[in-house]
């Protein structure tokens, strides 16, 4: 009996053989393609200031012949009581709304569309970006180049985002519905789309503003302590803000509020100054003041005997501008004076503490 169904089995196999290939299961893609809204690469999310991210397309290919992406349409819905964009080029007039890039595609940049739309949403506008109320639409092609991009990920444009309120934006990416207008396509170079495997967009709220205020003075310097950076960094390793000093050494750095940051102060011919775990959970923080230790020319964070030589190689010389890190107090003249500086902090490193 065993034998009868087995050579029934292969009997009907054969058949199904003859007639044609046959086909188990769902198989996995040969070409994968992702859009995607990176997460926040400058400023921070606070109420009345910037921060941008980018928008990248991927694609990996095992496919033969290789799958390739000659056209890129994004459409990105958006809440605009909460942000809207910080125009390109501050001309929001000439169809220019956003940064495309050549980061992606490596050709002449061919754009078919630039903007930011805001209510008044073109019958081609998918029905993500019409119940937003707001879109961004971004649709860019290359000539020349390497013709058809077929493993890479890169960037296609940099949006600036001005916040307005609190909450989230709502960011996202719209994908094209069954037998609705279209959303986010991938072209090939016949102008046949390429199915979008998956899409990212980071999850980004909108906070009220808080401060870290404080003063950084410099060694050396009698009077003018402008022009020192200070830069606010996250738990992460992203910058939050940064502001540079007044002539009195204060500044103020805005950052998103409930936050931890490392604040740095650096400036050239000195140590960087650095203060950890400032954590902000109202409206304004003080830090109180630093001094920065002179003496580090070549900008490594140590004083050395490198620095030693530098200054001695320049000893004598004047009308210099403030930024020759050899003249040390900025006086215009590098002389006994920027070299006791760095004589006295000899073999000091950074970043030194916080302290007056």
């Amino acid at each position: 009996m065993r034998s009868r169904v087995f050579s029934l089995t292969m009997a009907i196999i054969g058949i199904l053989a003859a007639l044609g290939p046959v086909f188990v299961g769902a198989q996995s893609p040969n070409t994968y393609t992702s859009i995607i809204v990176t997460d926040i690469l400058a400023g921070a999310p606070v109420v009345g200031g910037t921060f941008t991210t980018d928008v990248q397309v991927s694609i990996t290919n095992s496919a033969t012949p290789e799958v390739g992406i000659m056209g890129v349409e994004v459409w990105l819905p958006f809440d605009s009581t909460v942000v809207v964009v910080d125009d390109f080029d501050d001309n929001p007039a000439n169809g220019t709304q956003v940064e495309v890039k050549n980061g992606f595609f490596d050709g002449n940049l061919v754009i078919g569309a630039n903007e930011v739309i805001i209510g008044g949403m073109p019958a081609t506008a998918p029905p993500a970006c019409v119940a937003a109320g707001a879109c961004v639409h971004i649709a860019v092609s290359h000539t020349g180049g390497s013709g058809p991009i077929t493993d890479k990920t890169g960037t296609v444009a940099t949006i600036a985002w001005a916040a307005l309120a609190t909450g989230s934006p709502n960011i996202e990416i719209a994908m094209v519905p069954p037998g609705v207008p279209p959303g986010s396509v991938l072209s090939d170079p016949d102008g046949q789309p390429i199915t979008i495997n998956s899409t990212a967009v980071p999850s980004i709220t909108v906070t009220a503003a808080g401060t870290i205020q404080g003063v950084v003075l410099r060694q050396g310097t009698q009077t003018n302590h402008a022009n020192t950076e200070t830069v606010g960094i996250t738990v992460d390793g992203g910058v939050a803000a940064t502001a540079a000093t007044a002539a009195d050494g204060s500044f103020s750095l805005t950052v998103p509020t409930r936050g931890t940051y490392t604040i740095s102060a650096s400036y050239p011919g000195y140590l960087q100054a650095q203060k950890d775990s400032v954590y902000v959970v109202g409206t304004n923080v003080s830090i109180g003041s630093t001094r920065l230790v002179g003496g580090d020319v070549n900008g490594d964070n140590c004083i050395n005997i490198l620095d030693i030589v530098s200054i001695i190689g320049k000893f004598g010389m004047t009308g210099l501008p403030s930024t020759d890190p050899e003249d040390i107090n900025d006086d215009g003249t590098i002389d006994i004076l920027d070299l006791t500086i760095a004589a006295g902090n000899f073999t000091r490193c950074g970043p030194t503490a916080w302290t007056p």
